[in-house]
């Protein structure tokens, strides 16, 4: 019972931490309090998650993907979290007035989108599992995966995700809506995250090939 207690609250801040940063990249259809909201909330989200799986991140050790792709998810986020407060409006006494904080908040928060994508892929095996579990026909998986591939492709042109990510324009494109907007967002994320899981899923079955 605890142990199906402690995954369900798992589950409801990992997919907060989600949903909340999604939200965070349609900053045109926000105001500037609520985005600093949002952002601060996401602290304590992160905070929590360490601490739910702190077990984990203690028993891995070694060097691997896994354990890079984390550590550049705290830099960058930390990173974010810092240059967003240095260019609060929220709170001003933190507010050092620099153009090039602001720049430097929209870059490091467009890298660190791809990179929870990324961790998104080397921690969802059981997930994915299941789902191949369920759907047994084998074109249907493969037409269901290039599918979502494709709308990943179409959403990071649609949003001109490579200019957020070089800081040319702001955090969202306005020419859509904030449902619509997060459902780009949310595309591509998952787009990296299934590319990224079948390769290491791959790599993992070549390693134990060459071991057997």
């Amino acid at each position: 019972m605890s142990r199906k207690y402690a995954m369900t609250k798992r589950i409801i801040i990992n997919t907060l931490l989600l949903t909340l940063t999604l939200i965070e990249f349609s900053k045109t259809y926000l105001i500037p309090e609520i985005h600093e909201i949002i952002g601060i909330t996401l602290i304590f989200l992160i905070i929590i998650h360490l601490i739910q799986n702190r077990r984990y991140l203690q028993t891995r050790q070694n060097i691997s993907i896994l354990s890079i792709t984390n550590t550049l998810l705290l830099i960058t986020f930390l990173a974010t979290i810092i240059t967003g407060l240095l260019s609060s409006q929220l709170i001003p006494i933190l507010n050092i007035h620099h153009i090039s904080t602001n720049y430097l908040h929209k870059i490091l928060a467009y890298i660190t989108l791809l990179i929870i994508s990324v961790h998104l892929g080397l921690n969802i095996n059981k997930m994915i599992n299941r789902a191949d579990n369920k759907i047994k026909n084998k074109h249907i998986k493969q037409a269901i995966f290039i599918i979502m591939i494709i709308l990943g492709i179409i959403s990071f042109i649609q949003l001109d995700y490579f200019n957020h990510l070089t800081g040319n324009i702001g955090f969202s494109a306005n020419n859509t809506n904030l449902i619509i907007n997060i459902l780009q967002y949310l595309s591509i994320v998952l787009a990296i995250t299934l590319i990224t899981h079948y390769m290491n899923d791959n790599i993992k079955k070549q390693n134990s090939t060459k071991k057997e």
